[in-house]
């Protein structure tokens, strides 16, 4: 019975044209975006198609898809055509569940297609950019420093950023001590190092740099003078042989020249395994996104199950924005359980604790703790930043947003069940 619900859903949803609709200003979003200036970066097209189809396409086919589940229940509780299904010895949990699968069904309809489009153009436009801007393509797997120091002599400290003078002078070391554990599967590894140039030179576009990479055990090393350019990364490869295992890798860097600087942090160097495949990591990427469809259309129908259908398409609204601003919520929550950090950040203006923040605190508090508990955390679903950064989506981000979406739903399920069987219909 749950399957000819969902045919069924899945049929009358086809038959409104939405279907048609999304697939066809999704298509011609994404069809435009060569028209569209961009910045003089080479991958910064790629970019774009990647950022509008995640943040824009994906926005317009979530906004249909809450428009029909959140007014399917509804228009036909009005129409009196559920009464034929609840008329037959069918559970209510069969109807919600058939509802869902139904709308999950075109979800899956929508997704494939336009990503698929995407795809296309992601190779198509990537097929001709430089090799060191292809990074965009890659799905490795990222590792940061376990230690960062600087050796020798510090020039100077400005927001936050150890300044180093050239000519050895002062040294700035990363060492890397947990990628040995992927040693075994990974065939060989990369840097990537993004560090603030300057230069007393005047104007210049290049800081030439000595960069050595040694094997804190074995003694095994490579040195090599790297020509780095102005505010752009740039990546070496490591040899294979030098990452073993229970070793250190060290990473040293510092200029060559006494007239420049670089300024560095703990994570202006990464050390990156060598690329997985592009393909499986935007498939990561489209079952999360598919996840989201399914999340906000499982609350939107438990919407469905009593409001009446504009209520409940805002309703979903509502809970799909409020679910991407829980940051700014906390935050407002904080600011106000720490009324006391008011004095420190403006002390011109709050010389004393406000009362009124005092009263806000015990007032307030606890309602914004339990809205943040209870709100669906849509930012678990955010896919976009591993694809931009060519970093391999960890089969973990998959496991827990899977987790989260089948603890929800699960809840809101029962809601819908209890709501709908208390509901009267004849």
């Amino acid at each position: 019975m749950i399957q000819t619900i969902a045919i069924h859903t899945l049929r009358e949803s086809l038959r409104k044209k939405t279907l048609h609709v999304l697939i066809g200003l999704g298509i011609l979003i994404m069809a435009v975006l060569p028209l569209i200036p961009t910045t003089d970066e080479p991958d910064a097209t790629v970019k774009m198609i990647l950022v509008v189809f995640f943040q824009v396409v994906v926005l317009l086919c979530i906004s249909g898809v809450i428009l029909l589940s959140a007014t399917s229940l509804p228009y036909e509780i009005e129409d009196k055509t559920i009464y034929g299904i609840l008329s037959k010895p069918i559970s209510r949990l069969k109807v919600i569940v058939g509802k869902i699968t139904g709308f999950a069904l075109l979800s899956v309809v929508l997704l494939v297609i336009l990503s698929l489009f995407n795809l296309i153009s992601v190779y198509y436009r990537a097929s001709n950019l430089p090799e060191e801007y292809r990074g965009i393509l890659k799905a490795r797997t990222e590792f940061t420093a376990s230690h960062f120091s600087i050796e020798g002599t510090l020039h100077h400290t400005r927001e936050g950023i150890a300044w180093i003078a050239g000519g050895g002078t002062g040294v700035a070391q990363w060492s890397f001590s947990d990628i040995q554990e992927t040693h075994e599967t990974t065939p060989g590894f990369e840097t990537e190092c993004n560090l603030k140039l300057e230069s007393g030179r005047g104007f210049i576009d290049t800081v030439p740099l000595m960069v050595r990479t040694v094997n804190d055990s074995t003694g095994r090393g490579k040195s090599e003078v790297v020509i780095a350019k102005v505010d752009k990364p740039f990546i070496l490869k490591i040899d294979p042989e030098m990452v073993q295992k229970n070793s250190i890798l060290n990473i040293t860097v510092f200029p060559i020249l006494t007239t420049d600087y670089i300024g560095v942090t703990h994570m202006d160097v990464k050390v990156f395994s060598v690329p997985k495949g592009f393909l499986s990591n935007y498939a990561k990427a489209i079952f999360i996104t598919f996840l989201k469809f399914l999340l906000i259309l499982i609350i939107a129908v438990m919407g469905s199950t009593y409001l009446s259908a504009p209520v409940s398409i805002v309703s979903a609204f509502v809970l799909f924005l409020c679910g991407h601003i829980l940051e700014f919520i906390k935050d407002f929550s904080l600011l106000i359980q720490h009324h006391d950090m008011h004095e420190h950040a403006v002390p011109a203006v709050l010389k004393t604790p406000n009362i009124l923040l005092v009263y806000m605190d015990y007032l307030i508090k606890k309602p914004l703790e339990w809205i943040c508990f209870i709100l669906p955390d849509f930012r678990r679903f955010d896919s976009l930043k591993f694809l931009l950064n060519g970093v391999d989506i960890p089969l973990e981000t998959v496991g827990a947003s899977f987790g989260y979406t089948i603890v929800y739903a699960g809840i809101c399920l029962f809601i819908s069940c209890i709501v709908l069987k208390k509901r009267e219909f004849f």
